[in-house]
C-alpha cells in the first residue's frame, strides 16, 4: 500500500530524503508530519478510501502511520462505535481505547508505527509487510532508507542464517544495527510477541473440505476490499488457479503468467492458458529471457535491500513490471499448509522409521562423511536429532563452519520446532520460508512496481483452522485443496504433477562464466574459504545448485554495497 518512515527527532529533510528512496512504493500522495518529538513520513499507493485515507495521522500529539490493509476496519468502527472513517483513524481510535492490545482486533496485513510519548512498532501475524528499525529511533519499510544513518557493517550471525535459509531471520538483518520486527510482534524498546500460531487439535472436525472452501472464499472476499481493479497471478498450478477461479466468480478478471521461450521444461504457460480459458479471464503472458535476467539484475538487488537467495525474485520483478494494476492475488501458503512439496513426504517417512542399529550407523556415517544434504539428514536421524530444519535449508551447519573464515555462530533452528509432528513442518516454514523469503518477494518485487500482492491462503482464520486438523484429516500432497479444486478447475490441472517454480538462470550464469565472480569478490571481501568455494563451483551443477546461487547472489550484493 505504501512506504512509511519515521525518526525520533524533528527533521523533515531526513524524512523527505528517505521517502525519495522509496517512491516506488507509492506515488499517489506524500506527506510528512511531526509531533513534539518525532517526524513520520508516508508515500501512498491509493487503494482504499482513495481520497480520504492520507497519512501520517496526528491528533493530541499522537502520531500514527501504517503500511498495509485492515480488512475489518468498517466492522471495527461499527462494533466499537469509533469516531473514524479510514483505516488509520481506526488504528488511532483503537490505540486510545485499548493501548498495545488494539493490534489483536485487526484483521489484515500491516506494519504500524505510533509515537505516543515513545515509539511503538507493530507487525502482522505473517510478516506480510516489512518493518525495519534501529534502536535509536528510526523505522522504515525498507532498509535502504535507514542506511545513510548507520555505519555499514555485515552481521555475521545473519550471514549464517542467510547461508542456511536463503535470508536473514528476524530480528536480524544482514546489517549490524538494523533490525526487522518479527511477524506477530511489537516493539516498545523491547521486542514482544502479541500473536503466535498454536496447535489445538479438534478431534471432532467434520466436513473439512467444505470448511476449507468456506474459509478460502471468505478470505478472497475480504481481499476484494479497495476501490481499484484486482487481478490474479496465474502459474497453472492448483493454488493460483483455484484462487483465480474463485475470484472470477465475482467478475471477469485479468490474469498474468510468465514463461521462458525455448525452455519448455520450465515453461508452465500452457497450463495457465487452460485455466484462463476455463474461467474466461483476460489473460496476459509474459516472456522472460536471459537478457531480461542480466539487464535488470542490479535493479532487483536494489529493491531486495539485503540478499535473499530465492531466484524467483528476478522473474517476479519482471512480471510485476508488466502488470497494469495496483492489486493482484497470489497463491503462496498452500504447499506449506497442506504439505504439497515432495520433500515433506520424505521427512514424514522418518516419523515411523525404526532401525535397531542406529548407534552403529551413526558411527559409520561419522567415519565416512559426505558433503551432501542426504548424508546430513541421515546423520541427524541416527543421532536422534531433529531431522527437519526447514524446507529451504541450504547450507547445513557443518558446511557453514567450513565455508566461513570467521567462526560461525550456530543457527538457532530449535525455536521453530514445537513438537507438533508434521505440523512442525508448517510452523517452521511459515516463520522462515514464507515469512522471510516468499512474502518478502511478494512485497519487495511487486511494491517495486507499485503493486500490492495479497495471499488468500495466508489468512489467520484459515491457518488456525489448518492447525486444528488431525494429522490424518489434513493429509499430505494438498489432498484437501485438490478436493476443493474439483468444483472449480479442470481435472488436468488438479491431477498434474507438482512442479516447483524454476527457470534456466543457472544455465544462463554458466554460459557467461559468471561463477568466477564468487572467487573474485571473495578475494576482496575475505569472508569465505576459497578452496571450498572452488569445490562448490566445480561441482555446483551436480550437488550444490542452491549453494552456488546463494554464494553468487551474496557476491553480487556485496560488490554493490561494499566495493
Amino acid at each position: 500500500m505504501c512506504a512509511i518512515f519515521g525518526i525520533c527527532e524533528i527533521d523533515f529533510n531526513k524524512v523527505n530524503k528517505a521517502l525519495d528512496l522509496m517512491s516506488h512504493r507509492g506515488r499517489d500522495f506524500r506527506d510528512i508530519k511531526s509531533n513534539s518529538k518525532a517526524t513520520f513520513g508516508f508515500n501512498r499507493l491509493a487503494i482504499e478510501n482513495v481520497n480520504t485515507n492520507n497519512q501520517p495521522f496526528l491528533k493530541n500529539d499522537v502520531l500514527v502511520v501504517f503500511n498495509g490493509e485492515i480488512y475489518n476496519y468498517k466492522k471495527l468502527i461499527k462494533n466499537y462505535n469509533l469516531d473514524a472513517r479510514s483505516e488509520v483513524e481506526v488504528i488511532y481510535a483503537l490505540w486510545k481505547k485499548f493501548g498495545v492490545e488494539f493490534v489483536k482486533k485487526l484483521d489484515g496485513m500491516f506494519a504500524i508505527a505510533i509515537f505516543d510519548k515513545k515509539l511503538f512498532l507493530f507487525r502482522d501475524e505473517f510478516g506480510k509487510k516489512p518493518l525495519y528499525f534501529t534502536k535509536n529511533g528510526i523505522f522504515s519499510s525498507e532498509i535502504k532508507a535507514i542506511l545513510p544513518y548507520i555505519n555499514k557493517e555485515i552481521n555475521f550471525d545473519a550471514l549464517s542464517e542467510y547461508l542456511a535459509y536463503n535470508s536473514s531471520i528476524a530480528p536480524n538483518t544482514i546489517y549490524k544495527g538494523i533490525f526487522k520486527l518479527p511477524a506477530g510482534c511489537y516493539y516498545d524498546g523491547e521486542i514482544k510477541r502479541w500473536y503466535d500460531f498454536q496447535r489445538i487439535e479438534n478431534l471432532r472436525v467434520e466436513n473439512a473440505k467444505e470448511e476449507l472452501e468456506k474459509l478460502l472464499v471468505a478470505s478472497i472476499e475480504k481481499r476484494l476490499q479497495g476501490e481499484v481493479e484486482i487481478g490474479s497471478l496465474l502459474s497453472g498450478g492448483v493454488d493460483s488457479s483455484l484462487i483465480a477461479s474463485i475470484l472470477s466468480k465475482y467478475k471477469r478478471i485479468k490474469t498474468f503468467s510468465i514463461g521462458y521461450e525455448g525452455f519448455e521444461n520450465y515453461d508452465e504457460r500452457k497450463y495457465a492458458r487452460i485455466v484462463a480459458n476455463h474461467i474466461n479471464s483476460e489473460h496476459y503472458e509474459i516472456n522472460y529471457t536471459k537478457k531480461d535476467f542480466f539487464s535488470h539484475f542490479e535493479e532487483v538487488l536494489f529493491y531486495m535491500d539485503e540478499p535473499i537467495a530465492d531466484s524467483s525474485f528476478f522473474p517476479a520483478n519482471f512480471l510485476a513490471s508488466k502488470i497494469p494494476l495496483k492489486v493482484v492475488m497470489s497463491g503462496e501458503g498452500s504447499d506449506e499448509l497442506f504439505l504439497g512439496y515432495r520433500r515433506y513426504e520424505e521427512f514424514l517417512g522418518f516419523f515411523d522409521a525404526y532401525l535397531p542399529n542406529k548407534k552403529w550407523l551413526k558411527k559409520y556415517l561419522e567415519r565416512h562423511p559426505e558433503d551432501i544434504k542426504e548424508w546430513e539428514v541421515f546423520r541427524r536421524f541416527f543421532a536422534d536429532e531433529p531431522v527437519f530444519r526447514g524446507i529451504n535449508e541450504t547450507f547445513f551447519q557443518r558446511q557453514i563452519n567450513k565455508v566461513l573464515k570467521v567462526k560461525a555462530k550456530e543457527v538457532d533452528f530449535k525455536r521453530f520446532l514445537k513438537g507438533w509432528g508434521s505440523f512442525d513442518f508448517t510452523y517452521f516454514d511459515l516463520k522462515v520460508w514464507i515469512g522471510e523469503v516468499l512474502l518478502m518477494k511478494l512485497d519487495k518485487m511487486f511494491m517495486a512496481n507499485s503493486i500490492e500482492a495479497r495471499s488468500p491462503f495466508l489468512d489467520k482464520n484459515l491457518v488456525e483452522f489448518v492447525f486444528s486438523l488431525p494429522e490424518d484429516v489434513r493429509g499430505s500432497k494438498k489432498f484437501l485443496v485438490k478436493e476443493v479444486a474439483k468444483k472449480y478447475l479442470p481435472s488436468e490441472i488438479i491431477n498434474r504433477r507438482k512442479k516447483g517454480f524454476a527457470y534456466p538462470f543457472l544455465e544462463w550464469l554458466k554460459e557467461k562464466n559468471e561463477f568466477r565472480i564468487i572467487v573474485d569478490i571473495n578475494r576482496k571481501s575475505k569472508i569465505f574459504n576459497e578452496e571450498y568455494l572452488k569445490e562448490i563451483i566445480k561441482t555446483g551443477h551436480k550437488r550444490y545448485k542452491q549453494h552456488l546461487w546463494t554464494l553468487y547472489l551474496f557476491s553480487r550484493w556485496y560488490e554493490k554495497e561494499f566495493l
